[in-house]
Parts: C-alpha cells; sequence; structure tokens
C-alpha cells in the first residue's frame, strides 16, 4: 500500500469546465482541446451564456464525480447578455450556500471572466485549477455517476 503522498501525486482531478459559446471554440483551443492532447480529466460544456450555469447543474456535475467546476464568462461589459455577469455572480454565490450543504470543501468551484477571442490566459487557469484541486485531494460529494 503507497504512502498518502505518493497517492496524492497521482492524483489527476476531473474537471467541469463550462465555457461561453461566444468565445468557447477559441477558448478551448488554447487548451488543446481541438488538438486532442486536451488535459484527462477535464469535461468541457459549452454553453450560450455563462450565466446559464446555474446551481442545479454544478451540484450535478459535483454529484457526477467533478472535484471542481471551472466557470469561464466573458469579461464584464464585453457580455451579449445583459445580465450576463451579474447572474453568473448570482449563481455562484447560491453554488457556494448548495456546495456547503452537501459537505464540499470551498474552493472547488472557480469563475473566471475570460471568454474572449484570443484568450491566451485561459490554459494558465486550467493549470492553475488543477494544482489547487490536486492540493484539495479528491472531491467529498456523493458519487452518483462518472466523469472521466
Amino acid at each position: 500500500m503507497g504512502s498518502p503522498s505518493k497517492a496524492m501525486e497521482s492524483f489527476e482531478p476531473a474537471i467541469a469546465a463550462f465555457f461561453c459559446e461566444k468565445c468557447g471554440d477559441d477558448c478551448l483551443s488554447r487548451t488543446g482541446e481541438t488538438h486532442g492532447d486536451y488535459p484527462r480529466g477535464i469535461k468541457s460544456v459549452r454553453l450560450i451564456c455563462a450565466e446559464k450555469v446555474g446551481p442545479d447543474m454544478i451540484r450535478q456535475a459535483f454529484e457526477y464525480g467533478a472535484d471542481g467546476v471551472l466557470i469561464c464568462g466573458c469579461p464584464i461589459g464585453e457580455c451579449e447578455s445583459l445580465e450576463g455577469n451579474a447572474a453568473v455572480l448570482a449563481h455562484i454565490h447560491r453554488s457556494n450556500m448548495v456546495m456547503k450543504e452537501m459537505g464540499l470543501a470551498q474552493g472547488r468551484l472557480r469563475q473566471e471572466w475570460v471568454c474572449r477571442p484570443g484568450g491566451d490566459e485561459v490554459p494558465k487557469i486550467v493549470a492553475d485549477f488543477r494544482k489547487h484541486l490536486r492540493e484539495l485531494g479528491p472531491g467529498d460529494a456523493p458519487n452518483t455517476g462518472v466523469i472521466d
């Protein structure tokens, strides 16, 4: 039986990543998804707007085995939806309360205002979030499905 530190070194977090449809293709191509070398364990979902990622979707991502959820929306002032950015913040606030009720550690939900054509920061954000989740360890939500 290996030591806990060795187990943590090999831990690859499962991440549910939600991207704005407006620029999601560009953001995802910069993380390598379109070239077939997208990091294992990351499942991306494109939505018409990040505001569509509600607390139920976030809860379900954790129930299906995600160790973390990443929401990437348009920068403030660049969202085509009049209430997009404000809605995302409201959903995240409610989702943090749901996560607390589920007994999930804080820090497993991350939101970034980065979706824009030419967004070079997405790969760095994904790598940083993966590192953070490795430090937290596997998620502790009741697993009702599989994300692989």
